[in-house]
């Protein structure tokens, strides 16, 4: 594995570390919320999406337009920093909305520009490969992370929680500091509002694509526990570890897979599993089928978001690498905000299995989007 660099490392470890911050905050943020409305802690948790949203396409433009990748990652893990501890001093709803969009805004910056950073460290023969590792970086604070905030408020403080996510996010940054970026000055062509790429007609294709993920996952995220409730199907919690497990494994596989027999070739499967495993969550009366579900659906989702992520850096010329993956990356946004919105409305109006039934269709219709990607 020739693109193992002393910079790729890094790229791991930083990937790795704020991921961590991230999973962390998935309990303490929450956490910190008990006792307000419903409506309250949705807005809250909410509000990081919609600004990831607006400022992933900034973030994007200005990285085609050559400025400092390494300054954005800098100010995007000290922002987020901020914002972990920020939480930690305060309960005035204001003041945490007014961070909750710090660290929208700052993570936005933080993981488009990491994204770009690794793509230029990966040969394109390795590509998938190199991408899935980087993904599966991420994956590997997931099984402990949230864990490890229990941990912390329960034999500590809530404070020593947001504490520890803040400390997580500051070393992403550290490790930043050491990464060799080069400037590239063949491809700098400065600013310019008028001809920017808001949102990349490269990026566009993996990003309906991987939206066809993201939104089901938020979707899963929002009423898993609602249907594992009304279903007796035991803790929920058994869902997300093997779901955790099956995509830190499949990340990596998937994208070497890729490089060996092609792109398309590893993405039609991989949605067919999601819309299987959907199929089994409308249906399913057992925990062991939803335990099945859930390995289906990490196989799907995870070999979708790294076959997708290297489809898009083939297929972008690389002076467009920046507003390409910030139009990619904004399907978790999209995702998170729609997701479970538009499937609550339909479970409203008919029920569980009917929803997600809906769910199943969406992978399917990516594979319209996958058809118009002309690849090599």
């Amino acid at each position: 594995m020739s693109f193992v660099t002393f910079s790729y490392i890094l790229c791991l470890f930083a990937m790795h570390t704020f991921f961590a911050s991230y999973y962390m905050s998935v309990i303490s943020i929450p956490e910190s919320l008990f006792g307000q409305t419903e409506w309250v802690i949705g807005f809250i948790v909410g509000i990081m999406g919609i600004t990831g949203m607006f400022t992933r396409p900034v973030v994007g433009v200005l990285l085609d337009a050559n400025f400092s990748k390494k300054l954005f990652l800098i100010i995007g893990a000290i922002g987020v920093g901020i914002s972990f501890l920020g939480y930690s001093s305060t309960n005035n709803l204001f003041i945490v909305g007014a961070l909750r969009l710090l660290q929208g805004t700052a993570t936005a910056m933080f993981t488009t520009t990491l994204s770009v950073v690794v793509s230029e460290y990966v040969p394109t023969t390795k590509r998938g490969m190199g991408l899935g590792i980087f993904q599966s970086s991420s994956a590997l604070s997931q099984v402990y992370a949230a864990l490890f905030a229990v941990w912390l408020i329960n034999n500590f403080s809530l404070e020593a929680g947001f504490t520890a996510s803040a400390l997580f996010a500051f070393l992403a940054g550290f490790f930043a500091l050491f990464l060799k970026i080069d400037y590239n000055k063949a491809y700098s062509k400065g600013f310019d509002f008028r001809n920017a790429q808001w949102i990349s007609k490269h990026g566009l294709y993996p990003f309906l694509i991987f939206t066809s993920q993201t939104l089901t996952f938020g979707a899963i995220i929002a009423f898993l526990p609602s249907i594992s409730q009304a279903r007796d199907l035991g803790n929920p919690g058994i869902f997300y570890t093997v779901l955790a497990l099956t995509m830190l494994v499949v990340r990596s596989l998937s994208g070497y897979l890729s490089d060996l027999i092609g792109r398309k070739l590893v993405i039609v499967p991989a949605l067919i599993c999601s819309t299987f495993a959907l199929i089994l969550i409308a249906f399913t009366q057992t925990q062991i089928i939803l335990i099945l579900a859930s390995i289906f659906y990490g196989i799907g989702f995870a070999s979708v978001q790294v076959v997708g992520f290297a489809t898009l850096i083939d297929t972008t010329p690389v002076q467009y690498h920046g507003s390409g993956l910030a139009t990619y990356t904004n399907a978790w946004d999209v995702g998170g905000l729609l997701g479970g919105l538009a499937i609550g409305i339909l479970i409203e109006f008919f029920n569980f299995t009917s929803a997600f039934i809906f769910c199943a269709f969406l992978p399917i219709f990516a594979l319209f989007f996958l058809k118009k990607i002309k690849l090599d």
